[in-house]
């Protein structure tokens, strides 16, 4: 995905911002989804079992994790899965003249007829050589599978048609920030991880490589893998706060700042460190290498249990990375679902909400209201009459939609969701949530393929939000619980503990709504909220709240916040902005 020219500005506008409000945040992964932590394989979970081959892929898919494979190309051009430039060590009792070959010395049939997996034991006598079509039928078989091609040796337009039906679960990865901007023009659908370290290089090395990554925008690079050592004093190399300040950096860019403990002289024990790991969370990694990512899993897991019960955003959230959702747009403040309406959010730092729904000729547009009389009150009473599903895109794109909010909003129209995700291309790190009113979901997939990373799915329904998930699975969800018009305070609990009870399987928000009277009394009680906020936080899972009532007031946001939540859903969001402003202005004073 095409990075735009103003991430440096954004860097600089977004580190103020964290300097004037909640600069102590340290931001760590309690503030993401469990199940949204990326955990790379090494070699396919190399310590585990045999390196590259299909048992390790296997292994490291059952294990939930995503394995690293390293790719070389054979004499008769075949791209296969193999690590080492000679034959030596996965060999080692082969004649030596074959010890010396590399692959590109043989045939894909003379590499196919090796065994590369018995230098690593009886179990894994017989393992092959495995090629790239098996690799993306192995994938094709589960759309939750993903796999990192490390390349050694390949031609990236070669690569790029094999692996092409399965694309979107294919990270090229490589230590070569030229190749990804290659890899981004080839297949812009495909992500790119730039590698780096090798636990050799210190803070001013890596830094001078991060000056020439910025002025080239980090262009072609999604993620960044930052290889992890120990000096002999037991400081981190690169430094705790290199580590912090760059990882930093790298998230508000949009991109994953992944960490691997890597073994040296100083740091021999590296692959099953786990106060190592846990250091790394810490620091704000964002997924980890492994080489023994059973020991990494250990760690994810106890980090995640071990999130306070008193946890507050000033003290772990960034200001500027708060989710504050507009509904239907901006709410009050502008015409609902036009793309005039979802720029002005981004603009402001909001994330817009759209309502989908399909016209009458199977164009998917973003509208709420099942008619148009509130939307259009001065057309003929037989326009109100009808909705989005009655009429073409074409009829459609006739009325005024914006007219109703005032003067200054006349002209705009309802915008489609084929817009709708070019506007989304232009910078992948906005995000818009969709709710589904009445939209096939297999053609809203085809149509945002592109931009599933940027769209999350919403709505009340918990099965449906998991069909989403299976159809779209590097897309986002939202699960919302009425309290209000729908549901009662008292059966909150009760809702909630089912989704508890599946560890919020395929969530990345819960949202409750809520309502706040004058006098600051919550329909859900604060100690609720908390008791809510806490059982999603041990998954990693945002809440998100919304108040129906004095939404344009500043106490009901603190109330909130003070209840533990982290990300709201609004009609007044630059009221929120402000509430949320001057909240973590009031932490920080005292």
């Amino acid at each position: 995905m095409k990075r735009t020219g103003i991430s440096l500005l954004l860097v600089a506008l977004l580190s103020a911002a964290s300097l004037a409000f909640g600069a102590d945040a340290k931001w760590t992964m309690w503030n993401k989804p469990r199940a949204s932590f990326t955990m790379i394989a090494h070699r396919g979970a190399g310590d585990l079992a045999p390196e590259n081959c299909m048992s390790s892929l296997e292994l490291s898919w059952s294990m939930g994790a995503t394995p690293e494979v390293d790719v070389r190309t054979t004499k008769d051009g075949r791209i296969v899965m193999f690590h080492d430039g000679n034959f030596a060590r996965i060999l080692p009792d082969a004649p030596e003249e074959l010890k010396k070959k590399q692959i590109k010395d043989l045939t894909f049939d003379e590499a196919r007829a090796l065994d590369i997996g018995a230098f690593r034991g009886e179990k894994y006598k017989g393992e092959k050589i495995v090629s790239i079509e098996e690799i993306v039928e192995a994938l094709k078989k589960d759309g939750g599978r993903r796999v990192v091609i490390d390349v050694k040796d390949v031609d990236l337009e070669q690569l790029a048609k094999a692996i092409y039906d399965a694309r979107f679960q294919v990270t090229l990865t490589t230590d070569r920030e030229d190749l990804l901007a290659k890899w981004a023009e080839i297949c812009p659908n495909s992500d790119g991880t730039l590698w780096m370290g090798l636990g050799q290089m210190n803070d001013e090395q890596l830094e001078a490589r991060f000056k020439t990554l910025r002025e080239k925008d980090f262009r072609g690079i999604n993620r960044f893998h930052l290889h992890v050592t120990r000096e002999a004093d037991g400081t981190l190399k690169p430094t705790a706060a290199f580590i912090r300040s760059h990882g930093d950096e790298l998230r508000r860019c949009g991109i994953e700042f992944q960490a691997m403990p890597w073994p040296t002289a100083t740091c021999p024990g590296a692959k099953t460190d786990k106060a190592l790991f846990r250091e790394l969370l810490e620091n704000g990694a964002m997924g980890f290498g492994a080489d023994r990512p059973d020991v990494a899993y250990e760690v994810l897991d106890e980090f995640y249990a071990s999130a306070p019960d008193d946890w507050n955003a000033v003290d772990n959230l960034p200001i500027d990375e708060m989710v504050i959702m507009g509904h239907r747009g901006m709410g009050e403040e502008a015409p609902e679902g036009t793309i005039d309406t979802f720029r002005l959010a981004w603009a402001s730092g909001i994330v817009p909400e759209a309502d989908v729904c399909t016209t009458s000729d199977g164009v998917i547009v973003s509208f709420h209201d099942n008619n148009f009389a509130r939307i259009l009150p001065d057309a003929p009473e037989e326009i109100k009459k009808k909705g989005v599903k009655d009429v073409s895109f074409e009829e459609l794109q006739k009325f005024d939609v914006g007219a109703y909010k005032g003067e200054q909003f006349k002209g705009q129209r309802v915008v489609s969701i084929a817009t709708i995700v070019e506007a989304l291309k232009e910078d992948p790190k906005r995000l818009i949530f969709c709710d589904f009113k009445n939209v096939n979901l297999e053609q809203f997939a085809r149509e945002t393929e592109e931009v599933w990373p940027q769209i999350c799915f919403t709505g009340p329904d918990y099965n449906m939000l998991k069909k989403w998930k299976e159809i779209a699975p590097r897309s986002k969800t939202l699960i919302w619980t009425p309290t209000t018009w729908s549901g009662t305070p008292e059966n909150l609990p009760e809702r909630f503990a089912k989704l508890e009870a599946e560890n919020f399987k395929g969530l990345d928000f819960v949202q409750i709504h809520v309502a706040v009277d004058k006098d600051g009394k919550v329909n859900v009680p604060p100690e609720v909220l908390r008791k809510c906020s806490n059982a999603t936080r041990k998954q990693g899972i945002p809440l998100e709240v919304i108040t129906w009532s004095n939404g344009d007031k500043e106490y009901p946001y603190h109330i909130l916040l003070d209840a533990g939540v982290m990300s709201f859903a609004t009609d007044f969001p630059t009221n929120c902005k402000n509430a949320v402003k001057s909240y973590y202005e009031s932490k920080k004073s005292k």
